[in-house]
């Protein structure tokens, strides 16, 4: 009878073929296949014929038109102070007059001015004049219970537009839901427990202003609890929650537990907040100075048309703004129940949350967030010691063999997805370097062989290089187990990091630890439950795993990969995979006038700076910011508004006086560093709507004290000098800016200046917006270009 050999590495069956990696990933194409369509399955929407308590995306949709087809918005034109204030409170009205007996809507308009500093933009102080807000309250009819306090929940949107955008998006959709909100709130037959306010604020884009003048001086932001803002940075799809907080985690289980299509995910927050999308909203302004606690919704989807000319209402699907409005109304309508919005703040600190396909949100507090990584790291170490408990009974051999083992192939996937990363990162170099980095843009599927198959390959061939060669007996199934260890051990390692920094996007690695160390400990087949059954659902596919995941994070350490790559071919049709999409470029143009005036200590300048020596330049006031290239298609033109407008429209009010900047600056000393007795202005200033100032003392020098804000931001340095960004807007009618600096100093010889400043008229609207050679520069891009520019007026001084 011949010989049998009983070494362990002789499987009883081989390894699985070719054919089942190929399977693998058909089905896992298939699967991200399947996830994505869930971008794209949106409700059905509803009409008039549906209940009046629904959100009826019929209606929605006929304010969108009606805001959209007054064409851009800018805080401080004729078509944001005047035409879309006549709209909205038009709309409110209507509301007002269907809302149920139960239910009352008060309206009131409020026109703000103040000044606060944001750390935003590298550090700005923003000070504003005359902006509008539209400010609606709808409370239950009645007499209020004795001893209770007033509560409310704020639900905020904007109508102001960036330049040359009708904004369908950003943020017209916003406040068409919020309008449909509260007409079903209004009617609801039975009287609201607490009061919602709507706040649609006139100057968001203009950095956040009219939002800051409603939390500190409006009359009922007092009575605030929570807060829902609606914002947008693509065009229909999903709307995610990428902010909460930063205290009260009731809200999060209150969406949780009410929304309907849940899509929410403490991860986004966190890219977010860290800075590296240079956006704000908002939810900073309610958080920072209102000391408020919410959530922050927006669209990410189509992004192609964010903040451009194609913003129109063709491109928003009535499904999305069904979907949306489902889930601001569920939310409202859940907040409003819930005790929690009676009592005090709640400050045990934010959730852990992200939502599962779409279906269910899972959530939890610190306490058992911390006990779940602390579980999940005890089953890894579980994991790993029952298969060295294996491998000693199979392989003769001692535990910590394994152990070492599992720590060398640990070291070779995290070695391959740095390859992975590296190989990433020298495509991007070199598309960088052709002047093609955004290639892959408009043509998704360009991201797998310029990104992911280089990572694959590269990773692929490190991880061969350098896997551990621990002989004969580690083959097959025994090489395969090893690397599953390995690639969980590297995931329980990152959720350690991530747990140690407070992160509450751990949750990712702490799935991606979790799930490979059950498939592991509970097997699959009973029959097999201490061989090779445990280890086929993770064996073979797991050699993958460093090879995927070095993919992935070379495609997200891309920055130009965050542009995003989802789109549509038309408006309301779901893109095929291969389906071409928009082509969208930046230009950069570069300034063309300025003038300087250098050691004075008096200086005067009026239209050109006639006390300066202006440079020659053939277009003075006009300097296109940039253009940006969305997809090939002209923006359609305004359509009729649905219903009738107003009764009563103003007359276009006159445009401004000039675009140009006329300024007038003196010193004056004084001793004391306290300020009893302010000196004359520094600066006096005339000029467009926006006007942008940077200044920046002489090194050694700062700026101690200011007349607009109590305290000045400082900016990025100059080189070894201070400087100091300030925006100022005037929304209402053109009148000086007095401007008083103190600049504070232990200099024995004075210097031979003070100060040099930057002074820039922005014309972003109304006749004087462009130069004709401006004009002319912007109609001579290719027909596929949605340009957008305005005059810029720049002097420089010296003082």
């Amino acid at each position: 009878m011949p010989m049998k050999m009983m070494k362990e590495n002789i499987l009883p069956q081989p390894p699985l073929s070719t054919w089942w990696l190929f399977v693998a990933l058909a089905a896992t194409g298939l699967s991200l296949y399947g996830v994505s369509l869930i971008d794209y399955a949106l409700p059905e929407p509803l009409t008039r014929a549906a209940p009046v308590e629904k959100f009826i995306a019929d209606i929605a949709y006929e304010h969108l038109v009606n805001l959209t087809s007054i064409g851009p918005r800018v805080a401080g034109s004729y078509e944001n102070e005047v035409l879309a204030i006549n709209i909205l409170v038009g709309a409110v009205k209507q509301i007002a007059r269907e809302a149920s007996p139960h239910n009352r809507v008060e309206l009131d308009l409020q026109v703000a001015s103040g000044a606060f500093s944001l750390t935003f933009l590298d550090g700005m102080t923003n000070v504003y004049h005359g902006v509008q807000n539209v400010v609606v309250r709808v409370s239950g009819a009645g007499g209020r219970p004795r001893g209770r306090r007033r509560t409310a929940i704020l639900l905020n949107c904007h109508f102001d537009t960036v330049p040359d955008s009708p904004g369908a998006s950003d943020d017209g959709a916003g406040c068409a839901v919020l309008l449909e909100v509260m007409r079903a709130l209004a009617a609801t037959p039975h009287p609201l427990r607490h009061d919602v306010i709507f706040l649609l604020n006139g100057a968001e884009e203009n950095i956040l202003q009219a939002s800051h003048g409603f939390i500190t001086q409006h009359k009922w932001a007092k009575s605030v609890r929570a807060f829902i803002n609606i914002e947008a940075c693509g065009a229909g799809g999903r709307e995610v929650l990428f902010q909460a907080g930063p205290d009260d985690p009731w809200i999060m289980e209150v969406y949780a537990a009410a929304v309907p299509h849940p899509f929410a995910s403490s991860l986004a927050q966190e890219l977010f907040q860290s800075g590296l999308i240079p956006a704000d909203t908002d939810f900073r302004i309610f958080r920072d100075f209102g000391k408020l606690s919410g959530v922050d919704l927006a669209w990410s989807s189509n992004g192609y048309v964010y903040h451009t000319g194609l913003d129109t209402a063709d491109n928003i699907p009535k499904s999305a703004l069904q979907r949306t409005g489902d889930n601001v109304l569920a939310l409202t309508r859940g907040m409003l129940s819930s005790e929690n919005l009676e009592k005090e703040v709640d400050k045990s600190g934010q959730l852990v949350y992200f939502d599962v396909l779409g279906a269910v949100v899972i959530s939890g507090r610190a306490p058992l967030a911390a006990l779940a990584v602390l579980a999940t790291i005890a089953l890894l170490l579980l994991k790993i010691h029952v298969n060295a408990t294996r491998a000693k009974k199979a392989l003769y051999t001692r535990r910590g063999w394994w152990w070492r083992g599992v720590g060398r192939a640990a070291a070779a996937q995290c070695a391959a997805a740095c390859g992975g990363v590296a190989a990433s990162c020298a495509v991007a170099a070199a598309l960088c370097v052709l002047r093609r980095r955004l290639a892959f843009y408009s043509r998704a599927w360009l991201l797998a062989p310029l990104y992911a198959l280089p990572a694959l390959a590269v990773s692929w061939w490190v991880l061969l290089r350098l896997q551990p060669r621990e002989g004969a007996l580690v083959r097959g199934w025994w090489r395969g187990r090893l690397q599953h260890d390995a690639g969980a051990a590297l995931w329980g390692a990152l959720l350690l990091l991530c747990a140690a920094c407070g992160l509450r996007s751990a949750f990712l690695p702490l799935l991606w630890t979790l799930l490979p160390t059950l498939a592991d400990l509970v097997p699959l087949d009973p029959r097999h439950a201490g061989g090779r059954g445990a280890v086929r659902a993770g064996g073979v596919g797991r050699r993958g795993a460093p090879v995927q995941r070095g993919a992935a994070a070379a495609r997200d350490a891309v920055p130009h990969a965050a542009l995003g790559a989802r789109g549509r071919a038309r408006p309301g049709a779901a893109p095929g995979l291969l389906a071409p999409g928009p082509r969208r470029q930046l230009a950069l143009v570069p300034p063309t006038c300025r003038s300087s005036v250098a050691r004075r200590p008096w200086v005067s300048a009026a239209g050109g700076c006639t006390a300066a020596r202006p440079t020659t330049c053939p277009c003075c006031r006009s300097s296109p910011r940039r253009t940006a290239c969305p997809p090939p298609r002209r923006p359609a033109p305004p359509r009729a508004l649905t219903s009738p407008p107003p009764r009563s429209t103003p007359p276009r009010t006159p445009s401004r006086s000039t675009s140009r900047v006329r300024a007038a600056a003196s010193v004056s000393a004084f001793n004391s560093h306290a300020i009893t007795d302010p000196p004359d202005p520094l600066t006096m200033l005339l000029g467009p709507a926006h006007i942008v100032i940077i200044a920046s003392p002489v090194e050694g020098a700062r700026i101690s004290w200011t007349n607009v804000v109590p305290e000045l931001q400082e900016s990025t340095p100059w080189g070894s000098r201070r400087t100091y960004f300030i925006a100022l807007h005037r929304a209402r009618e053109p009148a000086p800016w007095h401007l008083q600096l103190h600049i504070q100093h232990n200099f024995k010889t004075p210097p031979s200046h003070w100060l040099d400043l930057s002074i820039a008229g922005h014309s972003m609207f109304g006749d004087q917006k462009l130069h004709p050679d401006h004009e002319r520069l912007l109609k001579s891009l290719p027909p596929w270009v949605a340009a957008t520019g305005w005059g810029v007026d720049l002097h420089l001084y010296t003082v």
